[in-house]
C-alpha cells in the first residue's frame, strides 16, 4: 500500500494546484472578472465594500500561494493545508447564506455561471476530500524517493481530469437535472 501512497499524494496535490490556480486565474483574468468576484464575495458574506473587497483580495492571494506551494516537494503539506483552509471557509460562507437552493453567481472559477449553492457544497465538500487524501498520504509517503515516470505522468494527467470535474461540477450535474 505504501507504494501507491507516493501517486495518490501527486494526484490529489495536482488537482489542488490546477483548480486553485485556475480559480485564481478565472478572477484575475480581467477587471471585470475580478469586479465580479468582488460583488459576490459582497453578497455571499453580507459584509460592507470595504470589508469585503480586502476579503477578495486575501482569497485570490490564498488561492495562487495554496496552488504554488500545494507544488513544491517540501511545502506541499502548507498548500494542501492552506487549500482547506479557504475550502473550509468558502463552505461555511456557503452554508450559512440564505436560501440554498437557489441559484448563486460565486465567481468561484472566474465565470458567470450560476450554481445552485447545494453544487458548490457538494463541490466544495469532494474537493476536502482531495484535500484531506492528499494530506495523509503526503505525510505518509514522505521520504518515498522513486516514482516511475510513466505511472507520474499517468497521476498528473488524472489530476488534471479530476480538477477539470471539481470546476465544472455545476454544468456535469445541470445535464442530469436539465428539462428536455
Amino acid at each position: 500500500m505504501s507504494g501507491v501512497l507516493p501517486y495518490l499524494s501527486l494526484v490529489c496535490r495536482g488537482t489542488v494546484v490546477v483548480v486553485f490556480a485556475f480559480a485564481a486565474l478565472g478572477k484575475l483574468r480581467s477587471r471585470a472578472a475580478y469586479a465580479r468576484f468582488r460583488r459576490s464575495a459582497r453578497l455571499l458574506t453580507g459584509l460592507p465594500e470595504e470589508p469585503a473587497s480586502a476579503l477578495a483580495r486575501l482569497v485570490v492571494a490564498g488561492e495562487v500561494t495554496a496552488a504554488l506551494t500545494a507544488a513544491a516537494g517540501p511545502l506541499s503539506s502548507v498548500g494542501l493545508g492552506l487549500a482547506g483552509v479557504l475550502l473550509c471557509g468558502f463552505t461555511w460562507a456557503l452554508a450559512r447564506s440564505p436560501r440554498s437552493g437557489q441559484a448563486l453567481e460565486c465567481e468561484c472559477f472566474g465565470s458567470s455561471v450560476s450554481a445552485t449553492r447545494r453544487t458548490a457544497l457538494a463541490r466544495n465538500l469532494l474537493l476536502l476530500g482531495v484535500v484531506s487524501g492528499g494530506l495523509l498520504s503526503t505525510r505518509i509517503a514522505a521520504g518515498a524517493v522513486s516514482m516511475r515516470w510513466d505511472a507520474t505522468l499517468m497521476c498528473l494527467v488524472g489530476a488534471v481530469a479530476l480538477a477539470a470535474v471539481i470546476t465544472r461540477l455545476h454544468e456535469i450535474t445541470s445535464l442530469f437535472t436539465a428539462r428536455l
